[in-house]
């Protein structure tokens, strides 16, 4: 958009010379009208304050002088500056479109008309305001920028680079916003060599810093896609927990006493297929903890799975299947089996819809009463802002068990958000996180040991970050925070645990 620039002053200058000399600008015979002398003190501050860049005041102000003077299209125009610069693109259309049907070879009208068109996705019409532009002329960059865009939104890949190429030409300013902008639209074509190649370019180019950042940050991570994962992978970790209140997992257990434990964790994962239709792959984790007091909290968990994933586009699914066994102070407490099907779908290039089912099969050997099938759906999206450095996800989780013995059967709802940011302004890797869980659980018949039927809420607040440390290592901190209530009053409490861990990998 072409704002207060060197070629927009000329019509300007002529118009107030104008008002100026009044007879000369109406010519002989007309007659003015009364308000006109106060009307057009208003002119001076209103050119005032689009150059100062006060777009709400200056739109007021021609607002107010079009009212007095209607046949001027440079008011109009002026109208459409301050409404598009302020962001008000629906409003600038309406000003730009009086303005060009008073006069449509008004300078830049044609040109700022379809800018604001194209920004609304009017596509056809901008082209066509556009092209109307380019040919009254001169050529300008920003409006071959936009037409080059155009053709890639329609398609037509080939002219679409040439126009940006045209417009990097006439002004290297450009440079990094269009090829950045024509990556994307590579990606969409799944052509990632030429879109790397796209943002090799956009990331070395003059311009707002802004998107050489976003540029790099995107080659960097379609760089590090591109690079073959081992089909072996290993983790480690180990870390150090403070729980305040410890509880057992699963059940209506809580200590009031808190605990210190070591933590130790490891994983491998194999690729059984890949760079097939869809792959596999097979993996296994393990847990410990090793409470400084109370050993009979020490958790241990082993979990094989399997996966087959990516059958096809736009899809994306993947199903796992987990089996998990938890024991408790060396003595058998959980067995799981479950089944898990997630269905990813991006129609768009930020945001990302998920769509999820899962059913489990749980054994308690201490209380096999609580033996259960327990089933859950899910529904959620993720979207990433500011060039990818903020990731938001908001997902709804409806869940059903039906237990050997009935007054654990239940009906839950759980709400999650989530929000992560990548920082890599400051430290290349650092990541911090934080996210949001509540869970209303209502049980379907009354139990026996209270004389009602149960209902819990549990609200779940965790915040944590990780940072990169030397080779394939790092450092994470988390907090969780756990208030659960219900209607047994024994079964409210409330729980802090804080972790630190080392990471390694290969």
């Amino acid at each position: 958009m072409k704002l207060l620039n060197q070629r927009s002053w000329p019509f300007w200058g002529f118009f107030l010379l104008g008002f100026v000399v009044p007879g000369t600008a109406m010519g002989a015979g007309e007659s003015q009208k009364p308000s006109a002398p106060s009307a057009f003190a208003l002119v001076d501050p209103a050119f005032e304050a689009l150059k100062k860049g006060d777009w709400h005041r200056a739109g007021q102000l021609f607002e107010e002088l079009n009212a007095e003077f209607p046949g001027e299209p440079e008011f109009l125009y002026c109208m459409g500056l301050a409404a598009a610069s302020g962001g008000d693109d629906l409003h600038a259309v309406d000003a730009f479109a009086e303005a060009a049907a008073l006069d449509p070879e008004l300078d830049w009208v044609q040109a700022d008309l379809g800018m604001s068109l194209y920004r609304l996705g009017e596509f056809a019409l901008a082209e066509d305001h556009l092209l109307e532009a380019l040919l009254q002329g001169p050529e300008d960059a920003d409006v071959l920028l936009h037409l080059g865009l155009i053709d890639l939104e329609n398609g037509n890949h080939e002219r679409g680079l040439r126009m940006l190429e045209e417009s990097v030409a006439l002004d290297p300013e450009v440079a990094a916003l269009a090829f950045y902008q024509a990556a994307n639209y590579e990606l969409d074509r799944d052509n990632l060599e030429g879109a790397m190649a796209l943002l090799e370019r956009a990331a070395l180019a003059p311009g707002p810093e802004g998107w050489r950042v976003a540029s790099a940050q995107l080659l960097a991570t379609l760089a590090q896609s591109e690079i073959a994962l081992p089909r072996i992978r290993l983790r480690a970790v180990a870390g150090i927990e403070n729980d305040d209140n410890l509880t057992v997992s699963q059940q209506d257990l809580t200590t009031g006493i808190g605990d210190v434990a070591g933590t130790l964790e490891a994983g491998i994962e194999i690729d059984l297929l890949r760079d097939q239709p869809f792959g596999i792959a097979v993996g296994y984790d393990f847990f410990q903890s090793l409470h400084q007091d109370l050993k009979a909290f020490d958790l241990q968990t082993h979990e094989p799975h399997i996966e087959i994933y990516d059958f096809f586009d736009p899809l994306r699914p993947v199903l796992a299947y987990r089996y998990r066994r938890d024991s408790y102070g060396g003595e058998d407490y959980l067995a799981s089996h479950s089944v898990d099907l997630d269905l990813t779908h991006c129609p768009w290039r930020n945001t990302c819809a998920l769509l999820g089912g899962e059913f489990e099969k749980l054994n308690f050997a201490p209380s096999p009463e609580r033996d259960s099938n327990r089933y859950s759906l899910f529904i959620g999206q993720q979207t990433f802002l500011w060039e990818g450095f903020l990731a938001f996800s908001l997902g709804w989780e409806p869940q059903w068990q039906d237990a050997r013995a009935n007054n654990f059967d239940y009906q839950a709802q759980i709400v999650r958000i989530g929000a992560t940011a990548f920082l890599d302004q400051f430290r290349k890797g650092l990541v911090l996180g934080a996210s949001y869980e509540f869970e209303s659980r209502d049980y379907d018949h009354e139990d026996p040991l209270w004389g009602f039927a149960r209902r819990d809420d549990r609200t779940v607040f965790w915040v944590g970050t990780a940072m990169p440390l030397i080779g394939p290592t790092q450092a994470s901190f988390d907090y969780i925070r756990i208030e659960s209530r219900s209607n047994v009053r024994q079964l409210s409490y409330d729980e802090n645990i804080v972790s630190l861990k080392l990471w390694a990998w290969r």
